[in-house]
């Protein structure tokens, strides 16, 4: 998985976009959090807008991942929303139930509503 840096828009919310697929190679061997990477040590205190849409396959693995990453913003104050996932990922989204742990939408527009308290997905 590669994340990019799209922007920080004017409210301070950090607009990621996810490609390639999301798997076990990318947490294996003690490699640190991809969003660390991507964001410095303090990135579960930010509010960070995530993309899917170029995302084509999923695994346990990045479930587990995501279901971690949600924990950690919670307790340091920061909020993930994840839009725009493709229908293969968002069939796994759903088929599992992660509407009901992780902030979902189903594009930019509803996740920027998330952080603007208009609604949870």
């Amino acid at each position: 998985m590669k994340l990019t840096l799209q922007q920080i828009d004017k409210s301070g919310v950090i607009n990621l976009t996810a490609e390639g697929d999301i798997t076990i190679r990318d947490f294996a061997g003690g490699v640190k959090n991809p969003l660390e990477g991507a964001l410095g040590a303090n990135w579960a205190s930010n509010r960070v807008c995530m993309g899917l849409e170029k995302i084509a396959f999923i695994d346990s693995s990045a479930i587990g991942w995501l279901i971690d990453c949600q924990r950690k913003f919670a307790e340091k104050g920061g909020k993930l929303v994840l839009h725009s996932a493709t229908p293969r990922v968002r069939d796994i989204l759903d088929l599992l139930q992660m509407r009901q742990v992780l902030n979902l939408a189903d594009n930019e527009a509803a996740a920027r509503a998330i952080f603007n308290g208009e609604s949870r997905a």
